[in-house]
């Protein structure tokens, strides 16, 4: 693990994008709290608005509490295909500048300019043309953050949000994460907040300070690893890695599915939008997984492995339907929640041609079940 030294990475996050979006296209929410997610009753907030968030309305809230926290908000359900579409308009805007991009999601991206600029002045500046750009060619705001590493890049991000831009400078990292509650270093949940709370690391400094030994007994190898964050070290390459990635979708229902032919439509309709991801990412998958939630909350996830990558929507349809009916006890109890997801990704050079789309319109009879 080298410190922080020479590397110039830049992370981009969008301010309140799916929220962001929607007020772009219908111009009388500019101003008002907006939020998106699953409207049902056990829908989950995806993402608020700034305007909501004084509310107490934040991602991952359950919906019904964001109603009766913000009743005066505007709550709308997300619409993928719209943001992945200005997504791939930010994305285009970053591969103008280097090849080196790692997409967390539709809002997020890292990006590698250590190959392009020689010093830290002159990726500040392709940086800030970056959000330029990105304020230009979409008509929204992002928060860019640029620092030596990954690590880093996404503190900076984080400092000044929304419409912000922050650079860690070698020189400033003891400075900038000192103060900071040890609870904003990457892989400190409540969990382990507390733990370390208890030993009396409460801020990032005293994390940074801690004998080793100590956060080697208390928390075995990834003491060691929190320790190098806290001093601003962090290795990790910044690239497609593909392989450790997956991409799934998931729909909670307001009332338990038990009709076979709605069940299997969901599974058809979440499977295409995965497939539509890898195509637009231009990734390939050798995982398809569904996943099934019962009214008694068990949940029972079946997967099949492939020899070769695929990202055709049909073949993944295919794989999905089959893995629900033949590996999935389905009961008349109903189903609470599907999912489908896909795993192991790869980079594709080249667009599939057709012949799975072929094969699969070919090879996909309807279940015995229904006919």
């Amino acid at each position: 693990m080298t410190k922080p030294d020479g590397r110039r990475i830049g992370h981009l996050d969008m301010d309140a994008f799916f929220a962001a979006v929607e007020q772009l296209d219908d111009p009388s929410l500019r101003g008002k709290p907006v939020i998106v997610g699953g409207l049902g009753p056990r829908g989950v907030v995806s993402t608020a608005s700034y305007e909501a968030r004084p509310f107490g309305v934040g991602s991952a809230l359950p919906m019904a509490v964001a109603r009766r926290r913000c009743p005066q908000g505007a709550f709308l359900r997300p619409r993928f295909a719209r943001y992945k579409e200005i997504s791939d308009r930010i994305r285009s805007i970053l591969r103008s500048v280097t090849g080196a991009i790692e997409t967390i999601s539709l809002d997020e991206a890292f990006f590698d300019l250590s190959g392009r600029c020689a010093t830290f002045e002159e990726a500040e500046e392709v940086v800030r043309n970056v959000k330029h750009r990105v304020r230009i060619e979409t008509d929204l705001t992002c928060s860019v953050g640029l620092g030596p590493n990954r690590f880093l890049a996404k503190i900076a991000s984080e400092l000044d949000k929304p419409d912000g831009f922050c650079v860690i400078r070698p020189e400033s990292v003891r400075e900038v994460l000192d103060p900071m509650p040890v609870g904003r270093i990457w892989g400190v949940g409540k969990v382990t907040e507390r733990r370390l709370q208890g030993l009396g690391i409460l801020r990032v400094e005293d994390l940074r300070l801690a004998p080793p030994s100590l956060l080697e007994r208390e928390l075995g190898s990834m003491g060691k690893r929190l320790q190098q964050l806290a001093r601003g070290e962090d290795d990790t390459p910044v690239g497609r890695q593909a392989s450790a990635r997956s991409i799934s979708r998931e729909v909670t229902f307001a009332h338990d599915l038990t009709d076979l032919l709605e069940i299997e439509e969901q599974v058809r309709s979440l499977a295409a939008d995965v497939a539509v991801q890898l195509q637009r990412e231009q990734l390939l998958c050798h995982t398809v997984r569904v996943k099934i939630r019962f009214p008694d909350f068990r949940t029972v996830t079946r997967q099949v492995r492939l020899a070769v990558g695929v990202d055709s929507a049909g073949f993944i349809e295919q794989l999905a339907v089959h893995l629900l009916y033949d590996r999935v006890p389905l009961r008349d109890v109903g189903v609470r929640l599907i999912g489908v997801g896909v795993a192991d990704l790869s980079i594709s050079s080249a667009r599939q041609l057709s012949l799975f789309e072929k094969r699969a319109a070919e090879e996909s009879p309807r279940h015995p079940a229904l006919g």
